[in-house]
C-alpha cells in the first residue's frame, strides 16, 4: 500500500515519491523527518479515525503542515494552562468539591484568607483599610481570581490612592496659600500678632484638638486650617478669653504682672530729664508711646474681667 508504514514509503518509488513531495516543500525538514519516522502522507485521516465528524476533523487538521506544529500548540495550551493565562470553565452546577477541584488546577487559593497582599517595597496596606481589603478578597474568591489577577487588582488600586493623594495635597496647599494671603491682607501689620494669639489659643485647647483642627476638613471638605473664618474665629476667642493677647500674644504667667512692669518702664523713660536718652525713648518714638497706650488699654481690660 503506497500510503503504509512498510518499505513501500520509504523504498523511493512513484506514490511514496509524489507523496512527500507536497508536504515537503510547505513543511521544509520537519515533514520529511515526520515522513521518515512513519506518520505518512495521510496523518491527518488516520488522526482523526473514530470521530464523528472525520471530514470536519480532517479538514481543521489541514491548518498544520505536520503533527509536530500540533504537538508545539498543545505543549503552548498546556503551559498557558499552567500559568493561568487560560483556564477551563467553571460549570455552572458544580459541586463543592468540583469547584475546590477546579480551583486548585486553575491557582485559585482555597480560601479568601489565603490570598497575599503584595505591596511596593517598605509599604504597608494602610490599617484603616484592612475592612475593604477583607471585603475585595472575599469578592476576589467568589470571582475565582488568582492570585496574579488579584495582584494586579490591588496594585491598580492603590497607584490611584498615590495619584488622588498627590492632588489633594497640592490643591490643599494652594487653598492654604490663598488663605494666608487673604489674612495677610486682611490683618496687614497685624498678621503675625493675630496668628500668633490663635496658635496660643490652640496650644491650650484640649488634648488632641490642635490635631483636628490642622488636619481636619469642613463639611464641603475644605482643610479647616485652609478656611480664612476659622483663623477669625480663633484670634475673636483668644481676645475674649486673654483681653491682654492683643498686646502680648501667646505670653504665659502671670500677664498682668508682666503689663505693669513693661508700663513701669515706660514711665521711668517718660519722667526722665528731656534731652536725656532715657527720654528720647519714649517721646522720640511714636511706636512707644503706642504701645504705652495698648499696654493700658490691656491692663485696664484684664481690671475689668477680675472685676466682673
Amino acid at each position: 500500500m503506497s500510503t503504509g508504514m512498510g518499505g513501500s514509503s520509504g523504498s523511493g518509488g512513484s506514490t511514496g515519491g509524489g507523496s512527500t513531495g507536497a508536504p515537503a516543500s510547505t513543511g521544509g525538514g520537519s515533514t520529511g523527518a515526520i515522513l521518515q519516522s512513519g506518520w505518512g502522507d495521510d496523518w491527518r485521516t488516520r488522526m482523526a479515525a473514530g470521530s464523528t465528524d472525520v471530514e470536519r476533523d480532517v479538514k481543521q487538521l489541514e491548518r498544520y503542515e505536520s503533527p509536530d506544529q500540533i504537538w508545539k500548540k498543545a505543549r503552548e495550551l498546556e503551559r498557558r494552562m499552567s500559568s493561568g493565562d487560560l483556564r477551563s470553565t467553571l460549570k455552572k452546577d458544580a459541586t463543592s468539591q468540583e469547584v475546590a477541584a477546579w480551583r486548585k488546577e486553575n491557582g485559585v487559593p482555597e480560601t479568601p484568607e489565603a490570598y497575599k497582599i503584595t505591596m511596593p517595597a517598605g509599604r504597608q496596606p494602610p490599617k484603616d483599610d484592612d475592612a475593604f481589603l477583607k471585603s475585595f478578597l472575599k469578592s476576589a474568591h467568589e470571582a475565582n481570581f488568582t492570585q496574579v489577577q488579584v495582584d494586579k487588582a490591588i496594585g491598580s488600586f492603590y497607584a490611584q490612592v498615590d495619584v488622588q493623594a498627590e492632588e489633594i495635597s497640592a490643591s490643599e496647599k494652594e487653598a492654604e496659600k490663598k488663605t494666608e494671603d487673604l489674612l495677610r491682607q486682611e490683618w496687614g501689620a497685624d498678621y503675625r500678632a493675630n496668628k500668633a494669639m490663635a496658635e496660643a489659643l490652640l496650644a491650650r485647647a484640649p488634648a488632641g484638638f490642635r490635631d483636628r483642627f490642622m488636619n481636619g476638613y469642613l463639611a464641603d471638605h475644605t482643610p479647616i486650617k485652609a478656611d480664612p473664618a476659622a483663623w477669625k474665629w480663633l484670634v475673636q476667642m483668644e481676645r475674649e478669653i486673654n483681653p491682654a493677647s492683643t498686646v502680648v500674644p501667646g505670653m504665659g504667667g502671670d500677664v498682668g504682672k508682666s503689663i505693669a512692669e513693661e508700663i513701669k518702664q515706660y514711665k521711668v523713660w517718660m519722667a526722665a530729664p528731656r534731652g536725656t536718652p532715657d527720654s528720647d525713648k519714649y517721646w522720640k518714638d511714636e511706636k512707644v508711646q503706642e504701645r504705652y497706650r495698648q499696654l493700658l488699654d490691656a491692663q485696664r481690660k484684664l481690671e475689668e474681667k477680675k472685676a466682673a
